[in-house]
């Protein structure tokens, strides 16, 4: 008879998933748990079993040679149904086993206790097999459900190992960001000082006809809008991380913004020598902040201007089929897909920036997720090196 699932199978699953265990080679701990079991118990076989969604598979084993068996067959299947020892004296005498196919050849008697993580999930069992009926002793009872705890010990230390591995690796990882970021600042900031400082000391130095002196202030200005927009990115970077974004919502045509962005961005795509395509003909109604909005959509253009080489290709176009959608794809130079899933991280630069020494400080990209976020949308991007990038932004219905 097959064995009731658990109630809490999913979450049980993904307990005996989380401990990362399956499939792993022996370890001395785990075979000196079913070598006890075995003596103790005064059983031919001893075992550490684990029960899979189709499978139990047997972490230690003693007199026993496969690897795992089919869950419809396994006695541990009907173990984990509670948090008590499961003991069947004669398998052929209780009709939950009597038609089971190693019955009585292979087993007789049974009995085996649950491995429990987290107080709640049986995910196993430690438990022993023989092939004539038996009756354990209170001594040997208590000592299976002593090996049981102690496996469920080894089970937990695993994963908390493992956890505090994975922190100690993202934190390594944010002092390397921190390091990145402090020199990227560094480097926006004093760049842009060092321009406008050395422009006015030659203005003070020396008397210049009115057109050198318009060109160096008009250099002199851009200089001082870039520092503009690299402290008010730091400022919203700062308050996004100490609130939740306030938005002016109002009904909006995605298209026409996306229209706007292209209208504006248009001269800096002819500097650069790319083509802009701009497809957002049809209204797109949606419910947005239309500054907020704008400020994602700019951000998206500079990024995909930045990285298209001269004589490639950005298209905007928007749709309504579904859900309020817009996307912008270029040729660019595209990111790797290791790179890929830390592109909305704040500071984070890819590789492609430091090839290509592009200005900025990696705050974009998490800016648009951000205000995205805040109107309940969702923003994709897929890329492929060589081959380019699209950026997919999709809003609520109006």
């Amino acid at each position: 008879m097959r064995a009731p699932l658990p109630a809490n199978e999913p979450a049980r699953l993904a307990a005996l998933h989380d401990a990362q265990v399956l499939d792993t080679p022996p370890e001395e701990d785990f075979d000196d748990i079913a070598l006890l079991a075995s003596e103790i118990c005064g059983t031919p076989m001893g075992l550490v079993s684990l029960v899979d969604r189709e499978r139990q598979w047997f972490k230690a084993k003693v007199g026993l040679d496969v690897e795992e068996t089919d869950r419809d067959t396994s006695f541990c299947a009907h173990t984990i149904n509670g948090h008590d020892l499961l003991e069947v004296s004669d398998a052929t005498a209780d009709p939950r086993f009597a038609d089971n196919p190693a019955v009585p050849d292979e087993i007789r008697f049974y009995a085996g206790a649950p491995v429990v993580l987290d107080g709640t999930y049986s995910v196993g069992t430690v438990c022993v097999v023989d092939r004539v009926p038996r009756v354990l002793t209170s001594p040997q009872r208590r000592a299976l459900r002593s090996l049981a705890r102690h496996a469920a010990v080894q089970l937990e230390l695993r994963r908390y190992a493992r956890h505090a591995g994975e922190i100690a690796d993202r934190m390594r990882q944010l002092d390397r960001m921190k390091d990145s970021f402090l020199a990227t600042v560094s480097h926006e900031l004093r760049t842009p000082l060092s321009t406008i400082r050395g422009y006015l000391e030659m203005l003070l130095e020396d008397d210049f006809d009115p057109d050198t002196s318009r060109r160096f202030l008009s250099v002199m200005s851009r200089n001082s809008d870039r520092l503009l927009r690299l402290i008010d990115e730091l400022l919203l970077v700062a308050r996004l991380t100490d609130e939740r974004m306030q938005l002016d919502l109002a009904e909006i045509d995605l298209a026409e913004l996306g229209h706007q962005a292209a209208a504006a961005c248009r001269p800096l795509a002819e500097h650069r020598q790319v083509k802009l395509r701009d497809r957002t003909e049809t209204p797109v109604p949606a419910r947005g902040d239309a500054r907020r909005l704008a400020q994602a959509l700019n951000h998206l253009m500079v990024n995909a201007i930045k990285f298209t080489h001269p004589g490639g290709e950005i298209t905007v176009d928007s749709t309504s089929d579904g859900e309020p959608e817009l996307t912008i794809t270029d040729n660019g130079v595209g990111i790797a897909a290791d790179e890929l899933p830390h592109v909305f991280d704040r500071f984070y630069r890819c590789q492609a920036a430091e090839v290509m020494a592009a200005q900025g400080p990696g705050l974009g990209l998490a800016i648009v997720k951000s205000i995205i976020d805040a109107h309940h949308g969702s923003v994709h991007l897929e890329s492929e090196p060589g081959v380019g990038t699209t950026v997919r932004l999709t809003l609520p219905r109006s």
